[in-house]
């Protein structure tokens, strides 16, 4: 069995560690190891899980019982130390944004693939149960031809000082609406953007995103007191539409709802009601663990690879880009064109 070593114990870090000793105890892994460069934050966390912790992460590229890690250190740093462990030729998930800049994802992309190692992007979404049973729906053709995607990750709270929303939340919506319809990219897309408080730190943004048929548009704030803390994804289609609360993985809301249609004209509305699907509890982090530590005993290419997460950092790169300039951008050869509005 793997076992996994964790680098950085902060907000996010820590509940990687929670949840590996979680799949320690359920035999799935062989040892948990944490690290984290604030000796105090590594050993309280280390004693509250009795597990053995270093400083230097460093300690766990040398360490033969460290097969694979979890990347959860402030995001400039996720390249530097990815690319280290890579190199020695351990395997690595690394949480989003991958980085944040797109020629450093493309290095660790071109880095995984000559080493042979496994590296997997932290886009956690594509784990949770409802967004697998929707997607499922989607590509079986229950929803009909896919006509919009519309999704709101609001909340109130102090901006970031180390990124704004498009990095922070956006990149979730870039790279769900594309997994949504099995697209790499969109064709292009712009995004507007306000900063209330921290120069050069976007607080609020809207990406609207075109996909030729299909339109996108997702709204992310920290500045949103109206709602509490607001997740959720609808995805319209021609037969019916379906709607997720990220918030709650074992509910799927189907409307089965359409507009008729006669000689390309909408003449009427159809309305059947809502249904609710109940789904099987499962958190999605383990969920994304569980599939990393899968990929790494079986040498096989995780659903979010880095090549995912690299397209993610080209796009959110795209629109941040696009909102500082008020320009649309496409895509193609994984970078961005901007194109005047």
């Amino acid at each position: 069995m793997a076992g996994i070593g964790v680098v950085g114990t902060g907000h996010w870090g820590k509940n990687h560690a929670r949840a590996y000793k979680e799949l320690e105890a359920e035999g799935l892994i062989g040892v948990v190891k944490i690290c984290d460069q604030d000796a105090t934050r590594a050993r309280d966390l280390a004693d509250r899980l009795s597990v053995p912790m270093v400083t230097d992460y460093r300690d766990l590229i040398s360490d033969p019982d460290v097969d694979a890690v979890s990347i959860a250190t402030p995001s400039a740093t996720h390249f530097r130390i990815a690319r280290d462990f890579m190199e020695a030729g351990m395997d690595v998930l690394v949480e989003k944004p991958m980085t944040m800049d797109r020629e450093e994802a493309k290095e660790l992309v071109r880095i995984s693939e000559e080493n042979g190692s496994i590296l997997m992007a932290g886009h956690i979404f594509r784990y949770h149960p409802a967004v697998r049973e929707l997607k499922a729906r989607i590509d079986a053709g229950e929803l009909g031809t896919v006509q919009s995607i519309i999704s709101n990750r609001l909340d109130f709270g102090l901006p970031r000082r180390d990124m704004g929303v498009i990095y922070a939340l956006g990149i979730h919506e870039l790279d769900m609406f594309c997994h949504m319809l099995n697209r790499d990219y969109p064709d292009r897309l712009v995004a507007t953007s306000s900063t209330a408080f921290r120069s050069g730190v976007e607080d609020t943004c809207m990406i609207a995103m075109d996909f030729g048929g299909v339109k996108g548009y997702a709204f992310e704030s920290w500045l949103v007191s109206a709602y509490g803390k607001k997740r959720d994804l609808v995805v319209m289609g021609s037969e019916k539409s379906g709607r997720i609360d990220y918030l709650n993985p074992t509910e799927l809301h189907l409307f089965n709802a359409k507009i008729l249609v006669e000689d390309g004209e909408p003449v009427g509305v159809e309305d059947g009601g809502e249904e609710v699907v109940s789904i099987s509890y499962a958190e999605p982090l383990k969920e994304e663990l569980k599939h990393f530590i899968s990929s790494v005993e079986g040498k096989h290419v995780p659903d979010s690879d880095g090549t995912v997460g690299m397209r993610a950092v080209v796009m959110a790169e795209g629109a941040l880009r696009s909102s500082m300039k008020n320009r649309f951008v496409r895509f193609e050869d994984d970078s961005y064109i901007e194109e005047c509005v």
